[in-house]
């Protein structure tokens, strides 16, 4: 059987910008044009691949086509440059990797500033939680994904990265008033604390090992999902939290921020995980996320 490359790009786009609308836009036909090649492509190999929900979603079949396009638009590029192709004959590209939030906001800007100067391929960042940036690797929405799994994903390389190390900080004013005693588990369930979101479980996991208990933390909670608003809350002393040791060393070096408890903290390791394809594009980007996460904590020998 042969896929229409079309087709492909088609149902690629559609999941990628969420919408028959906008991936029309992407490729610049019509919407109607788009839904024909997405129907064309569904009935040839007789599976449903899109939901038509919003955003668009993939079926599982439609993941591994997905996959197979942007992999395919790598290989184009990659083969066409061999050839000696100038850039303005080549096909667009673009890798779509998941970075999780964190990453993001300290050593992965540093990767991308490298790649960018070994080419014109760009990137198609997607911010997940790290411990849910794989999810998006399997569904074939993206080709690579700093994450928290160290097995690898089918089809997929794994480099160990090094660890995010995450400090329990809040000011001395919050540590006078909630940790003068002690931080035990009724300090904890008093003391108001920062979480990112629903799937941030950091804060709940360090408190479990602090007071030795497997119960959830049941304590204020202000829900702050913004990097930049979480370290502010923290400054002003609404709640205690986990931040990565990168934004907040200053604070603590200045005392403006302390120390919930003498080492107060827990090294997440990471990993980046991508399509084994023998692509140049691939190859540059992994050596410039391998060069910029040298930052991270690294176990002794």
């Amino acid at each position: 059987m042969r896929i229409d490359h079309a087709q492909l790009r088609a149902l690629a786009a559609v999941i990628r910008e969420g919408s028959f609308e906008r991936a029309a836009l992407a490729l610049n036909v019509t919407a109607s044009a788009v839904s024909q090649r997405i129907k064309a492509l569904e009935e040839r190999v007789g599976k449903l691949l899109v939901r038509r929900t919003t955003p668009t979603e993939a079926t599982a079949e439609g993941q591994v086509l997905v996959r197979l396009a942007e992999q395919t638009a790598l290989l184009e590029r990659d083969a066409f440059e061999r050839i000696g192709l100038s850039d303005a004959d080549l096909p667009r590209a673009s890798i779509p990797v998941a970075v999780n939030h964190d990453s993001m906001e300290t050593w992965f800007p540093e990767a991308a500033l490298a790649f960018a100067k070994a080419g014109s391929t760009t990137l198609d960042l997607h911010t997940e939680d790290q411990d849910h940036t794989v999810a998006l690797l399997r569904q074939g929405a993206v080709l690579g994904a700093v994450t928290t799994l160290s097995e690898p994903v089918q089809g997929c390389q794994i480099h160990a990265l090094g660890s995010m190390r995450y400090a329990a900080t809040c000011t001395p004013e919050f540590h006078a008033r909630h940790f003068a005693k002690g931080v035990t588990a009724q300090a904890l369930a008093q003391a108001p604390v920062l979480v990112f979101n629903r799937k941030d479980d950091l804060q709940a996991r360090y408190a479990q090992r602090l007071t030795g208990s497997q119960q959830s933390l049941h304590a204020p909670t202000w829900w702050i999902p913004s990097t930049r608003a979480f370290v502010h809350a923290n400054l002003g002393g609404l709640g205690w939290t986990m931040n990565p040791l990168p934004l907040v060393r200053r604070h603590l070096d200045s005392g403006r921020l302390v120390y919930v408890k003498a080492r107060a903290w827990e090294d997440i390791p990471l990993y980046w995980q991508h399509w084994k394809g023998e692509v140049a594009s691939m190859v540059q980007l992994t050596r410039a996320i391998l060069q910029a996460s040298s930052t991270l904590i690294r176990k002794r020998r």
